[in-house]
């Protein structure tokens, strides 16, 4: 399916310099054309360009045909009108046959890139003084016309971005270093020492009490015996835990309002000579 985009410029040097564009980037020059006004430039008119005054019936009837092979005898002749209307004001067409439909946003975004008008904006614009259709009888724009009525108000309008960033608002450093604590234990020590007793006896002595034999009795002491073992009791673990909060930035941005005022014309007067002829 062939596509047909039409991009709308200020001048035909533009339209021209958006052909050449598209060419560099692969649009074969036999599927774009440049529609304007035969007195736009010469490049243009045709070699049966119309005499001098017939320049603005010529190109503008070329363009109305143009515009009837594209859209037919369709409801749709509002929109050509507009477009119409643009080359009266001094503008130009470019209209360009796309047969690839995946081509079909790239040619667009050539267009714009470079310097395509939004008819709608500028069709608003024209309404704005007092435009209600396309009139094909209508006189051409001059040059001075046409430059006065694009003279550019720029409407100017701040945006206010709020961004982030990172600071440092301190941190914790955690040392682990060997300590000595002095300590006391009470511990219970056992001492078993050996005794000796005399008794007095007076009995009459046996064989056994003339025995040899001996008896060792050993001694004892308790003696405290220090060991020491190490256990983990506690751990400080060591990490980061992050919280968000939502800051109102409040300031003030700027712009600029352009405002139309509809001038209304001064009243003529016609005065004629004694002769009763009007002067010249």
């Amino acid at each position: 399916m062939t596509h047909t985009i039409i991009g709308v410029f200020d001048s035909f040097q533009q339209a021209q310099g958006a052909k050449s564009r598209l060419e560099a980037e692969g649009v074969a020059p036999t599927d774009m054309a440049v529609h304007a006004r035969d007195d736009a430039s010469s490049a243009y008119a045709p070699a049966d360009a119309p005499v001098a005054g017939q320049e603005h019936e010529g190109a503008l009837g070329r363009i109305e045909h143009f515009f009837k092979r594209l859209f037919g005898d369709d409801n749709r002749h509002e929109e050509a009108g507009h477009y119409q209307e643009a080359v009266r004001r001094g503008g130009a067409l470019l209209s360009v046959e796309v047969n690839d439909e995946s081509a079909v946003e790239r040619v667009r975004e050539a267009l714009y890139g470079a310097g395509a008008v939004d008819i709608e904006s500028r069709v608003a614009q024209w309404r704005n003084a007092g435009y209600t259709g396309y009139d094909r009888n209508a006189p051409a724009y001059t040059e001075e016309e046409a430059v006065a009525e694009r003279k550019a108000f720029p409407v100017v309008e701040e945006s206010l971005e709020v961004g982030k960033r990172e600071v440092s608002t301190g941190g914790v450093r955690v040392y682990s270093r060997v300590t000595e604590t002095p300590v006391s234990e009470a511990v219970n020590l056992r001492e078993e020492h050996a005794t000796i007793e005399r008794r007095a006896v007076d009995r009459p002595a046996t064989a056994a009490d003339l025995t040899e034999g001996s008896v060792e009795v050993r001694e004892t002491a308790e003696q405290a015996v220090v060991a020491k073992s190490a256990r983990v009791v506690e751990e400080v673990v060591v990490g980061k835990e992050s919280s968000s909060r939502t800051e109102t930035v409040h300031d003030t941005v700027r712009g600029t309002e352009v405002e139309v005022e509809r001038v209304e014309g001064a009243a003529s007067e016609t005065r004629t000579d004694e002769a009763g002829k009007k002067p010249i």
